[in-house]
């Protein structure tokens, strides 16, 4: 069946149309109904011909019931579609869905294209094959609600009659991001005629289908929707080679054992949980799904059994408690780009210069300047920042506008608090990577810039703070991300956060790549060892603009087990 095989609809509703696959769907859809009704309770673009804009909020009966008005059959794509504390899901997944069917009954819309999705049986093992009619396992609150979302499904088809086609869509991107995927992949064109088999295949009832192109491997078996002629077009298989160039995952790792993949980890948020401050069995969890913009420098505070981090255009000071997983912030001046402890309170470097910090009861973070610095030019903040073995603060500067490109960065160490802050070395665009080595005779330092992406391993002096005999110990150009925040182990191998990639990586003294951690984000930031023992690895992430879809906890903070532990973060000896 095609477009033309069949009359287009009078008026087609689309829910989520502001959302990732909304956006897709809004062209793709075009030629199945006269009228495209769009709607979202976020921003959406202006209406274009054939279209109607009708902003809305799922979780408002009265407004869902007007927004179904005179329409042939309904799209619901709309709601939360990631992974969120459960009063969020509620509101929009949940009574949303119940009154969008509600509305329809009302309304007498006698058909509906449900989008559920594959975290409804996110707890099968990748080596299990499962079917329509197969118990479902949900991985969290997001999937609960898909198949909360099913079940109003079958019970609005039973009692009213009302047709579903419930879509559990695997992953549908324009290329399948990660070996998960290899199985889970639904291309643009794929999804698109599997909804319109869904709208226009007559006496559905409620139908469940797998939403997924011609994929190897195959865990989904789609014969309970064989009635609907869904063909898949495209294939994973093209993107294979490109996929599995990736570094493998450990093999306990949830993206290779579970077929919701991370989800499985994701949350519950900042509840209280005594067992997070441990090394997580499998996988990268996730600590506080923060949404920090620029999470960076995370330290770990043994004597509060705490992991402070900031977030450097927020101006904020973050802490985790491991006690009792609560999360509190204060709020600095400026924006605050690395800390390190000094007694009970902080230094850290901002935008002017480094500051002596603290925090108040009242939520903001009370500063004292300790050094001024003239910037080489306007624009300029600290970047990466912490203390050598001795107690010296060290920290560099850069461009806020990376796109300038501008080797005006600057390595600074401040001694003491009486003391000056000295410029000693130059020619960086964005210092980073900042590490010593345990016995403090080794200084690590990057460049993150994507024209750079170079780690230099420097000869340190521990007695006067003079690094010397600088000398390339990886060239990042060769390997998957770019170089930012690290950390060294109590082995000495330099572990360092792959922005880009989603990777942690460990490197050996000698500058072999000695393994892989992956995360579900794109930008992982910085790393610190704490914990017990020092054996957990935390991880701090960039949230960045745009369709975050295929990375929802981007801005979080996460936990790693490296296999082995780290080193006490140094404090400052002013």
């Amino acid at each position: 069946m095609t477009a033309s095989d069949h009359a287009p609809l009078s008026r087609l509703l689309l829910t989520g149309a502001a959302g990732g696959l909304g956006k897709v769907l809004r062209s793709t859809l075009r030629p199945f109904a006269k009228t495209l009704r769009l709607s979202d309770v976020a921003p959406m673009a202006p209406a274009g011909p054939g279209e109607e804009v009708v902003p809305c909020d799922l979780a408002d009966r009265d407004a869902v019931l007007e927004l179904t008005r005179d329409v042939d059959a309904i799209l619901h794509f709309g709601g939360v579609s990631v992974e969120r504390p459960f009063e969020e899901i509620l509101e929009a997944n949940l009574r949303g869905v119940f009154h969008i069917y509600e509305a329809a009954r009302l309304n007498g819309v006698r058909r509906v294209v449900f989008a559920s999705s594959n975290h409804v049986i996110g707890f099968y093992r990748q080596s299990d094959t499962i079917d329509a009619q197969s118990p479902r396992r949900p991985d969290g609150y997001y999937g609960l609600s898909k198949s909360f979302g099913e079940d109003m499904a079958s019970f609005y088809f039973d009692r009213y009659g009302i047709e579903t086609v419930s879509i559990r869509i695997g992953s549908s991107f324009p290329a399948p991001q990660n070996r998960r995927m290899l199985a889970t992949w639904l291309s643009y064109a794929d999804l698109t005629r599997l909804i319109e088999r869904a709208l226009f295949t007559p006496q559905v009832g409620h139908t469940v289908v797998f939403g997924m192109s011609d994929n190897t491997p195959r865990w989904w078996d789609n014969r309970h929707a064989a009635h609907l002629g869904f063909v898949a077009q495209d294939s994973s298989r093209v993107f294979q080679a490109e996929v599995e160039r990736q570094p493998m995952p450990a093999a306990d790792d949830p993206a290779m054992v579970y077929q919701g993949g991370a989800f499985v980890v994701a949350g519950p948020f900042e509840a209280p949980s005594k067992h997070r401050a441990a090394p997580p069995r499998a996988g990268a969890e996730l600590v506080v799904d923060a949404r920090n913009a620029t999470g960076e420098s995370p330290v770990w505070s043994a004597a509060d059994n705490a992991l402070y981090w900031v977030d450097i255009p927020d101006r904020a000071l973050h802490r985790w408690d491991a006690s009792d997983g609560r999360h509190a912030q204060w709020r600095a001046p400026e924006a605050l780009a690395c800390v390190a402890r000094q007694g009970q309170d902080w230094v850290g470097g901002m935008e002017s210069g480094i500051f002596a910090l603290r925090t108040e009861a009242d939520g903001h973070l009370a500063t004292r300047p300790l050094a001024r610095v003239e910037h080489a030019s306007a624009g300029m903040r600290f970047n990466d920042g912490r203390c050598d073995r001795q107690g010296r603060f060290w920290a560099g500067t850069m461009r806020s506008d990376m796109a300038a490109a501008q080797a005006a960065g600057c390595l600074y160490r401040l001694d003491d608090a009486q003391a000056s802050a000295q410029q000693v070395l130059d020619g960086f665009i964005v210092p980073n990577g900042l590490a010593f080595s345990p016995d403090g005779r080794t200084m690590y330092v990057s460049d993150s810039h994507p024209s750079v992406q170079q780690i230099w391993a420097f000869d340190y002096d521990p007695a006067t703070g003079t690094p010397s005999n600088r000398r390339l110990f990886v060239d990042m150009r060769d390997l998957p991300g770019r170089p930012d925040g690290a950390a060294v182990d109590a082995d000495g191998c330099y572990w360092i956060c792959a922005n880009d990639a989603g990777l942690v990586h460990r490197f050996t003294p000698d500058g072999r790549l000695d393994r892989s951690l992956a995360l579900p984000v794109k930008k992982p930031t910085m790393c610190a060892f704490g914990g017990p023992g020092l054996r957990t690895l935390f991880v701090t992430s960039i949230r960045p603009g745009g369709d975050l879809s295929d990375q929802p906890l981007a801005g979080g903070v996460f936990a790693l087990n490296p296999g082995v532990a780290g080193l006490p973060e140094p404090s400052f000896r002013g």
